[in-house]
Order: structure tokens, then sequence, then C-alpha cells
């Protein structure tokens, strides 16, 4: 019953412990990015999800967090809408899961992957939830046209279930003693707030630029130094787990997205289904054959990939975002376990905790609010080639410093 405990909510965590984006209205104070954007909920959903990693033991405490973190997400689902609750509550919820993961190999397996479903899902359970409406008109519907969501609720109460059960059963403490370190504090702070110190660049870029609202964004590059040093910070060999983040992170900025019609529902639950499946073949093969540079060097390639943007090749890139990507992330993150479960938890928040791409165009129209370069298909062939030359030099990096942090001893 703990494993489904896990897995319920690694999976609710994923689908709910990130940004809907910067959505700041000209307003780039650091109160307002911090209240008004995702990027300042994500930051202290990062520190909280680490911070009760680090320093709750109690099983009995981490059960009562969990369903406490379950009903406010299926409470704001049905009765009122909190996405900052939303992401804290998910926070708790990841931060729980990986100490009760609790160093276990196959534990923390299910925990990465099913946070990782939930991740690459999330798009198309929203789609679920507004059957038939697309997502960019649902600010305006009111509750009736809306409709009652079913998938988050559920799993909430799935969520409750198992968390409670587990408990039930086994109410001891946890032999593990807290993290103290203060280099782990360190590196949970330098994620979670340089994360947030980008996104204010990003504001202060796109607001103030002397070309309006239009450009190139080129300041994102400023990740990569930012990861490398919060994993040099982590004693041990928990660093490798923020490599891995990384590498799946500056992965999904190459990778492309399909478009479905919300109205086709079965398409939609293909798509969840095919994502699935290729986590779980991903998840199996790392705890078989778990090889950390394997992982990478298969995340290489999709980035790669990313230059075949014109028919037919193009159908490679797409095969490779939504089967290769996903298995390939969910085996990088199986080989680099077992872990301590702050470096897990802040590995797995890597993708999330940085809000904004590390390269990005940007403009306004009347009806692309902000585009994304990585989607765009008027790129000049130049910039296609640096984000993509960006994305394989970092993610080849990310396996040299796993290699690095690989020889060091378990404690440092």
């Amino acid at each position: 019953m703990a494993v489904l405990a896990i897995l319920f909510s690694g999976l609710l965590a994923g689908l709910l412990s990130q940004s809907d984006g910067i959505d700041m209205f000209g307003d780039t104070s650091f109160g307002g990015v911090l209240f008004s954007s995702g990027g300042g909920g994500v930051a202290l959903a990062v520190i909280l999800a680490s911070g009760l990693a680090m320093v709750v033991r109690r099983r009995i405490v981490l059960a009562g967090l969990s369903i406490a973190a379950a009903v406010v997400i299926g409470s704001s689902a049905l009765l009122f809408s909190s996405d900052f609750g939303e992401v804290m509550a998910g926070g708790v919820l990841l931060g729980c899961g990986a100490v009760q993961a609790n160093r276990e190999r196959l534990r923390q397996a299910l925990l990465a992957a099913s946070f990782l479903l939930g991740l690459l899902s999330a798009g198309a359970v929203e789609a679920l939830q507004y059957s038939g409406i697309p997502r960019r008109y649902a600010d305006y519907l009111t509750e009736s046209d809306m409709g009652t969501p079913v998938v988050v609720p559920a799993l909430c109460v799935l969520t409750v279930l198992t968390v409670a059960w587990a408990a039930r059963i086994d109410l001891g403490d946890d032999n593990s003693s807290p993290e103290r370190s203060i280099r782990t504090v360190a590196a949970i702070l330098l994620v979670s707030i340089g994360g947030l110190a980008l996104a204010v660049l990003f504001g202060h870029s796109m607001f103030e630029s002397e070309y309006g609202l239009v450009g190139n964004w080129y300041f994102g590059i400023l990740v990569v130094p930012l990861l490398f040093a919060a994993a040099a910070l982590l004693p041990g060999r928990g660093g490798i787990m923020i490599l891995a983040g990384s590498a799946v992170l500056l992965t999904s900025t190459t990778t492309s997205g399909v478009g479905i019609s919300v109205s086709a529902w079965v398409w939609t639950l293909g798509l969840v289904a095919v994502t699935a499946i290729s986590v779980a073949a991903g998840t199996a093969l790392g705890l078989r054959w778990g090889r950390p540079l394997i992982g990478v060097a298969v995340l290489a390639v999709v980035c790669v990939t990313a230059l075949f943007e014109q028919p037919p090749l193009d159908n490679v890139h797409y095969v490779a975002s939504l089967i290769v990507f996903p298995a390939a992330a969910a085996y990088l993150y199986v080989a680099c376990t077992p872990v301590d479960p702050a470096p897990a938890t802040l590995g797995l928040a890597v993708p999330v905790a940085i809000t904004v791409p590390m390269v990005v165009t940007y403009g306004w129209t009347a009806y692309t609010p902000l585009t994304s370069v990585m989607h765009s298909t008027t790129w000049p062939s130049t910039e296609l080639w640096f984000s993509t030359g960006a994305a394989v030099v970092t993610v080849v990096l990310a396996s040299v410093g796993m290699r690095f942090l690989g020889r060091r001893p378990l404690l440092n």
C-alpha cells in the first residue's frame, strides 16, 4: 500500500507542481513576480518540498501533510481555483513522497516515474477537464460552462485513501536521520531563487526592451552554471540527480508537441497512454540496466532531432519527442537512484523550477501572446542551430559532471 501511496502522490504532484507561465502584466518588481507570476509560486514550492525532504522523518507527520495537500488540491479543483495553493500542495506531496521512498530504489523509481508522467500529461489532463473548449477561453467561462473536473479530484481521493492506509499499517519512524547540511540548503536556494531571478530578468527584458514585446532572449543560458553549481554544492553524490534534472530540462526545450483537438478526447487519452507506456518502459530498463551515461546519450540524440523541422524528417522529431524522450528521461532518473530524499526531490523539481526557456523568442500579436522559439516554424536557421547546439552541449556536459560526481565518496 505504501508503494501505491507513493505512486499516486508523485502523479498528483507532477500534475500540479508546475506553473502556468509568466503573467506579470508589466509588473517586473520582485513582489510582482513573486505573487503574480508562476515563477514565485514554483520557487516557494521547491523550497517547501526540499525542506520537508530534509527535516521531516516521522511517518505520521508525512501522512498528515500528504493528506492535507491532497485535500487542498481537491478543494481547489471542485470549489475554488487557486493555482498558488495547488502548486504549493504539489510541492508538499513531492517532498513527502521522497521521504516515504526511503532510499529504496524501487520506490524512488516509482516516484520519479509517476512525477514525470504527471508533468508530461498535465496538458492532456487539462484538455480532458475542459472537454470541447479551447483552454485559452477557459478563464472567460462560467462554472456551468466549464463542467466539473474529474481526473484531479479522483486522484486526490486515491491519494488520501492509500496514504491513510499505509500510515495505519506502519506508524513507526524512519530509521534515517534528517539531513542537516548547509550545502544542501545552499543548493536548494540556488535552484529555486536562481530560477525566480531568471523569471525576473525575463520580465524586464520583455517589457523594457527597446523593441517592445518582440525580441530574442538568451540570458536563460545562465541556468547552466546555476544548476551545475547547485550539483557541485550537494554533498556526496546527490548532485547527480540535479544534473539528471538539468539534462531532462534542456532536452524538453527542444521537443515538439502535437496539437490534438480538444473535442477528440479519445486521442487525448491515447496520448496519455503512449506517454505512460514510454515512461514505464524507461523505468523498467533503468531498474534492470541503469547507466546514467546511456540516458544522457539518448537525450542528446533527442535534442539533435530538433534540427529535422521539414517534412518528412519532422516525423523523426515527433517520434523522438513523444516516445523516446519520456522513456529516456525516466531511464536517466531511475539510473541515478538511490539517493537521499532532499537531492531526489531537488533533481525531480529542476524541470519545473526553471519557468523560462534557456533560449526564447518572444512576441505579441492578437492571437499568440507569447511564443517560444522551440515551437516556431519561422525560425531563422542560425537560431535553430544555436538553441539546439546549446542544449546538446549542456546535456553532454551533464554527463561529464555525472562521471565526476560519481567518483565522490557517499558522504563528503
